[in-house]
C-alpha cells in the first residue's frame, strides 16, 4: 500500500507548528558520544514503555510541522517522554539536510517522518534497517510495510475531492471521471509541487484503465499528458494549504489532493466531499536515520508511537488514519467520512519497487509537468 516529502545547530530555538524546543549542540543521541548502554526493555508491546527506562536519553523527531506534528506530539511523544524519562525534541524534516547529516557522520535526528518512497530509496544508506524484534508489529495494517527501513507513520490518501453544490446529484465515481470535463465541467487542481509524486502519475494511469502493478517506463509521459489534456481546466497546487484554499474558495470544483486537506476544506464549511473510488493509498514512513547512536531508544519510541491508544488520539487530533488495527478514534460524522481506514478495499496501492527503480525517469517527467513545459 501507500505519500509526501517535505536550522543551525549550536543554540537554536526551533518552532515547529507551535512547538518550541531548544536544541543544544551535543544534546542529541546523534552526536559523537560513548556507545549507548545495553538495556533489557523486555518483550515489546505496542504503546508501552517502562517507567524511567530512558532517563538521560535525548531523542529528536523531525517531521512536516503544523497541526500534523503538533497532534503526533500530544498523542505520543509527550506521553512517551513523561513515561520513559527521555527528553524528546522536535525539528523540521528536510531530505537534503538528512543526507548532509548522514554524509558528515553527525546525525542529530533519531526518528523522522517521510514518505515510503524515501525510505525505500534510502534503505541502508540514509536509513537504518529496523530490528523488528524490538517493535510489536502485530497490529500494523496488512500491506503497509514496504521496505526494511520503515514502520508506518500514518495512513492517508490522494483522493478526488469534489464540490457537492456542483455535482451532488451526479458525483464522480472513477479516476476517468476526473478527466471528463463534459460530464463534470469546471477547473481541477493537481499537484505541481517540487515533490516528485509517483501516485499522481499512477492516478492518471488508472484513469486510462491501467493497473499500477504492471506499468512500465513507457507509461510515465502518458500519465502527465492526461493532465495536460485538461488544458485551461487544470490548475496546479504547490502546497497542501493552497489545494485546500482552492477547494474552499470554489476556484476548483475538483481536486486531486491529500485526504487531510480535503477534510480541512470540508471542516471549514466548504461543500466538499471525497470520492472513494480509485483513490491512491498513501503511507508515510517512520524512519531511523543512518548512523544514530542509540537505535534501541529510537526503536522503543517508535514502538510506543504505534500503540492503539496513541494512534487513536493522533487520528482525533490530525484527521490522518491510524496505523494500529485496534485503534478506535472518536471522531464526528464529518471526519469519519474522510478516514481512509474505512475505504481500503477501493484504494490502489503504489508500485513502490517500480518507482524506486525508475525514480530518475519519473523525476524528469515530473519536472516538465510541474514547470508547465
Amino acid at each position: 500500500m501507500r505519500m509526501k516529502p517535505y536550522l543551525k545547530r549550536s543554540l537554536t530555538v526551533v518552532v515547529v507548528g507551535g512547538l518550541s524546543a531548544v536544541l543544544v549542540a551535543g544534546c542529541s543521541s546523534g552526536t559523537p558520544e560513548a556507545s549507548a548502554p545495553e538495556r533489557d526493555l523486555g518483550t515489546p508491546v505496542a504503546g508501552e514503555i517502562g517507567d524511567g527506562v530512558l532517563k538521560g536519553v535525548t531523542l529528536t523527531y523531525a517531521a512536516s510541522g503544523g497541526i500534523f506534528q503538533d497532534g503526533q506530539t500530544k498523542a505520543a511523544w509527550e506521553p512517551f517522554a513523561e513515561k520513559s524519562g527521555a527528553t524528546f525534541l522536535q525539528d523540521a524534516f528536510d531530505s537534503g539536510k538528512l543526507k548532509a547529516m548522514v554524509d558528515s557522520g553527525n546525525v542529530s535526528w533519531d526518528v523522522v517522518n517521510t514518505t515510503q518512497f524515501d525510505t525505500a530509496r534510502g534503505c541502508g544508506t540514509l536509513y537504518e534497517e529496523y530490528d523488528y524484534s524490538q517493535i510489536d508489529m502485530s497490529k500494523i495494517p496488512e500491506g503497509t510495510v514496504t521496505d526494511k527501513c520503515m514502520v508506518p507513520n500514518i495512513l492517508y490518501g490522494l483522493v478526488v475531492a469534489y464540490n457537492t453544490d456542483a455535482f451532488g446529484d451526479n458525483p464522480p465515481t472513477s479516476a476517468a471521471d476526473f478527466f471528463d470535463t463534459k460530464k463534470f465541467p469546471g477547473k481541477r487542481t493537481v499537484s505541481q509541487s517540487t515533490y516528485v509524486d509517483p501516485q499522481t502519475a499512477e492516478f492518471a494511469l488508472v484513469a486510462q484503465g491501467k493497473d499500477p502493478s504492471t506499468i512500465t517506463t513507457d507509461d510515465i509521459d502518458g500519465a502527465f499528458d492526461m493532465y495536460r489534456s485538461l488544458g485551461s481546466d487544470v490548475i496546479g497546487w504547490t502546497t497542501g494549504a493552497q489545494a485546500q484554499q482552492q477547494l474552499e474558495s470554489g476556484e476548483a470544483v475538483m481536486g486531486l489532493v491529500w485526504s487531510g486537506r480535503g477534510y480541512g476544506a470540508a471542516a471549514a464549511g466548504a461543500p466538499i466531499a471525497p470520492m472513494w473510488d480509485d483513490w491512491m493509498i498513501m503511507v508515510d514512513s517512520t524512519g531511523i536515520p543512518k548512523g544514530i547512536k542509540d537505535k534501541q531508544a529510537a526503536f522503543a519510541a517508535v514502538n510506543y508511537y504505534i500503540g492503539a491508544e496513541q494512534q487513536a488520539k493522533m487520528t482525533e487530533l490530525t484527521s490522518y488514519g491510524p496505523v494500529n488495527t485496534d485503534a478506535k478514534p472518536k471522531v464526528d460524522k464529518k471526519l469519519g467520512t474522510w478516514l481512509t481506514t474505512e475505504h481500503m478495499a477501493t484504494g490502489h496501492a503504489p508500485n513502490v519497487d517500480f518507482w524506486v527503480k525508475n525514480y530518475d525517469v519519473l523525476a524528469t517527467a515530473w519536472a516538465g509537468w510541474a514547470t508547465g513545459s
